[in-house]
């Protein structure tokens, strides 16, 4: 019997960086264990019991903002486009947004837009572009990184679709929204962005942000894509407030 030989060819230059990547990864989890960002667990990035913990906004829902349809006899939403969000905003929810808000952790993000994918098959959308919420420039630079575009970036990958940051982008800065009621989040993010017609065009557009408190936000983005000739707009968020 011959004995076999290893391969003598090279790696490839991507070969050898996905191999250095992969052993690093590996190096990094035995240092740091991942640990829930619901409640800090080591073990994994979200837990069972923190999951258990959700309050998910799921069965009969208003057709047009998403909230629970148990006494919502008018909705008040500034939205006129379907908006759906995962859960409330309460509890391992705001620990786990407020983490990724603050940390690029991509195996959350990946959990998030498993999340959001749910929704989206739920209501049997069919988006042809999912395009994230944008930062405020000053912001991004800041921070390093866009958790919205990191939620997107892994829903489109469930959805086989592509993802588009410059899709949407802030045309101007806007003061923080903390703090401020829903009249005057509206005023301020008002003409605040701008949509690219030659991406969007004809499209029917996912918007994507982590957190929804007014709608404020996602109902100036949402015009600005219609504005640019989108066919449709649906809005997934994370969390939402209320």
């Amino acid at each position: 019997m011959t004995a076999s030989r290893e391969d003598p060819r090279p790696l490839s230059l991507d070969a050898g960086r996905r191999l250095f990547s992969t052993w690093i990864d590996r190096i990094l989890d035995l240092l740091f264990p991942s640990r829930c960002a619901g409640c800090g667990r080591p073990g994994l990035v979200w837990c069972e019991v923190c999951d258990g913990r959700l309050q998910r906004l799921e069965g009969r829902v208003c057709a047009l903002c998403g909230m629970p349809a148990h006494g919502h006899t008018r909705c008040r939403s500034p939205f006129d486009f379907p908006v759906r969000s995962y859960a409330r905003y309460r509890g391992p929810m705001v620990r786990a947004l407020l983490h990724l808000k603050y940390r690029p952790n991509d195996p959350l993000a990946s959990v998030m837009g498993e999340w959001l994918a749910s929704v989206v098959r739920r209501e049997d959308w069919r988006p042809t572009v999912v395009v994230p919420v944008p930062l405020a420039p000053e912001r991004r630079r800041q921070r390093g990184y866009n958790q919205a575009a990191l939620i997107a970036a892994q829903l489109a990958a469930r959805l086989d679709l592509p993802s588009s940051e410059a899709a949407l982008i802030r045309i101007r800065e806007t003061r923080s929204q903390v703090g401020l009621d829903g009249a005057a989040r509206q005023h301020n993010v008002a003409g605040a962005f701008r949509a690219d017609a030659t991406i969007l065009r004809q499209s029917h557009v996912c918007l994507v942000d982590d957190l929804c408190t007014t709608g404020a936000t996602l109902m100036a983005c949402g015009r600005a894509c219609v504005e640019a000739d989108a066919r449709a707009v649906y809005g997934v968020t994370v969390g939402r407030a209320g």
